[in-house]
């Protein structure tokens, strides 16, 4: 399969990303410009096969947005939330993808379009798009986190994806911090993930105004404690609202005790954040530096750069064709 894929990369690709609430594919060249794109609901509660009939419906249709033909298309990228076998193909149980229980993704498009596909868990992809195309071009030690839903990680080495001895690798934000910490999604107590995704910021910022009331936060969402999220945290903070700094310094100190860790394993040119980290900009990453500076050895504090992610809204799409181009 990889001589086939060496043999036609001067062609078009094809990139197709798969989350829990959206589908997505695109077009590009062998540069990696979007020649097309097609989005549509997942519906993930109708299960893999409704989804694997609904993709295979937009990549024909991408394909034709973009003036092409099949015969034009070298390699299907496809990014997709895990656990997975990138050897294989196939995928676990994602938490978000109900039913795909060992679904042979790799197979069924391969099958259905005669073209190589490759499969990577969603993160890695992203840290490697953010490698060729963003703010980890130039470098060649890249850790990408995200902080969203979840917080999640991606490390490229000299152009490849770490993956570990089964595709675990990158699951930065399952670090034990706190041993006696917040339940995390994962079942065990103190995760990075439990003091820093958006949920948790929401979740430490629904306690503290329960404990002392705020104007600042409440007015941003009605006076409804029970919706409060990250980003109202975000924009308290903005406004100067002493809690809401108060959380903001709180979430900055988790997570740069977090990337110190990695960057005392890892060593890496330059780590990039991503989603609440853009959000937030300056007003997070000035403490996370300062805490990395504070934790993490002096050499390798001393190179690393801290840095939002750039790619943007157009990361998923690039995440998928960076797979193949």
């Amino acid at each position: 399969m990889k001589e086939q894929l060496d043999a036609t990369m001067q062609k078009h690709v094809v990139g197709i990303d798969i989350g829990g609430t959206k589908l997505a594919t695109v077009a590009a060249d062998a540069s990696g410009n979007i020649l097309s794109k097609v989005r549509r609901p997942t519906r993930a509660d109708k299960g893999p096969e409704y989804a694997i009939q609904l993709l295979f419906e937009m990549v024909d249709k991408t394909i034709d947005q973009a003036n092409l033909k099949q015969e034009a298309i070298s390699a299907i990228g496809v990014s997709c939330g895990g656990p997975l076998d990138t050897k294989t193909g196939i995928v676990y149980s994602p938490p978000n993808l109900p039913g795909w229980d060992a679904f042979p993704l790799k197979a069924r498009l391969e099958s259905e379009f005669k073209i190589p596909a490759i499969i990577e868990n969603d993160a890695n992809a992203c840290a490697l798009a953010e490698y060729r195309f963003g703010g980890g071009r130039g470098y060649n030690s890249v850790l990408y986190m995200t902080m969203s839903t979840g917080i999640g990680g991606g490390i490229v080495i000299n152009g490849q994806i770490y993956h570990g001895a089964n595709d675990s690798a990158g699951e930065v934000g399952h670090q034990i911090l706190l041993p006696d910490g917040p339940l995390c999604g994962c079942g065990k107590r103190g995760c990075l993930e439990a003091l820093c995704s958006g949920p948790a910021i929401a979740r430490r910022a629904k306690e503290a105004v329960q404990k002392e009331s705020n104007a600042a936060i409440l007015a941003l969402t009605d006076g409804r404690i029970d919706v409060v999220k990250s980003e109202h945290v975000l924009a308290a903070a903005r406004q100067g609202d002493a809690l809401a700094l108060k959380l903001v310094d709180e979430t900055a100190y988790y997570m740069g005790w977090g990337i110190a860790n990695l960057v005392n394993i890892l060593n890496p040119d330059i780590v990039l954040l991503g989603t609440i980290a853009i959000a937030a900009g300056d007003l997070i990453l000035e403490p996370i530096r300062k805490t990395v500076s504070n934790f993490a050895m002096a050499r390798p504090a001393e190179v690393v750069q801290i840095m939002p992610a750039q790619l943007g809204e157009s990361l998923g799409d690039l995440a998928a064709v960076a797979l193949v181009v």
